[in-house]
């Protein structure tokens, strides 16, 4: 009985000395896992509602580089919906790597003009000589985009690359947009 009592009084002093962070981190960390292997889209609403403290555990996994990119990618979006600020060094630094997968450089590229907002061309717009054809038209497509500056960056790199590169069909459109001029107010 002794035994027993023992092993009653160990197990509720672990439960009193316990941090009170324990229990909601490993929840958040579930609801995060639950979110990121979704088959569906998760709203940005889904991810707000988590708040602000699931930052950490989505820096994490955006920067595991032994988990899926494409988990990593769903991580590195939500962490600029949760917490812009803590994903913009994130999102300059992946866009840039050239040893990341293509998936994740993409996702940067896409979450750019969110979370960087008006310094975003300063990443997109080199990205636009990338050796990664999917990374050039990412680019190109987020710059077309975000209006008439980035369709000037888009159609002035077009003009140095054969027409059969992967860029000339959003430069052309770029260039469509600039002979009509900004639309009337």
């Amino acid at each position: 009985m002794s035994v027993r009592l023992t092993g009653i009084g160990v197990l509720l002093a672990g439960m009193l000395t316990a941090s009170p962070r324990a229990a909601p981190e490993a929840e958040l960390r579930e609801r995060v896992d639950g979110l990121l292997g979704a088959y569906r889209a998760v709203t940005v609403a889904e991810w707000r509602a988590l708040g602000p403290e699931v930052a950490p555990v989505l820096d994490r996994v955006a920067r595991d580089r032994t988990a899926l990119p494409t988990r990593r990618a769903r991580a590195l979006a939500a962490l600029g919906v949760v917490r812009p600020t803590a994903a913009g060094p994130l999102i300059r630094e992946l866009a840039a790597e050239r040893t990341a997968p293509q998936a994740l450089r993409c996702a940067a590229v896409d979450a750019a003009p969110s979370v960087l907002g008006s310094q975003a061309p300063e990443v997109l717009v080199p990205l636009l000589q990338d050796q990664e054809p999917s990374v050039r038209v990412r680019s190109a497509r987020v710059l077309a985009a975000s209006g008439l500056a980035g369709c000037r960056a888009v159609a002035a790199r077009a003009r140095t690359l054969p027409p059969s590169d992967p860029l000339a069909r959003t430069a052309a459109t770029c260039e469509a947009q600039l002979r009509q001029g900004p639309p009337a107010r």
